[in-house]
């Protein structure tokens, strides 16, 4: 089966011993302006995640940490639903229009 995928799902930098793994996940915020995230995989609580999305063209990424991680069902298969908050949440610093998009 090598070489049905053209291109990696996963890159390793020189980042003082962390690997960097990429995952598609379904994301949004909720009424506490935290982040819920739908993936294939766990994390744990607690841990440090950076998410990364593109905004007109630039590449935008915040650093959130996973409270609460909870399998759950999505269209019939075992998901996780991650809640994850930022910095600034964990700061009770208000955020402006600017930091919500």
């Amino acid at each position: 089966m090598s070489g049905r995928r053209k291109y990696h799902r996963y890159s390793v930098t020189n980042a003082g011993g962390k690997l960097k793994v990429v995952r598609d996940v379904t994301i949004w915020r909720d009424i506490e302006d935290d982040f819920i995230a739908i993936s294939d995989e766990p994390e744990a609580t607690g841990e440090w995640l950076v998410l990364e999305r593109v905004v007109n063209g630039t590449l935008m990424t915040i650093e959130v940490c996973v409270i609460e991680s909870h399998p759950t069902m999505v269209n019939g298969s075992i998901r996780h639903r991650l809640r994850l908050r930022t910095n600034e949440s964990f700061d009770e610093q208000p955020m402006t229009a600017d930091q919500t998009h």
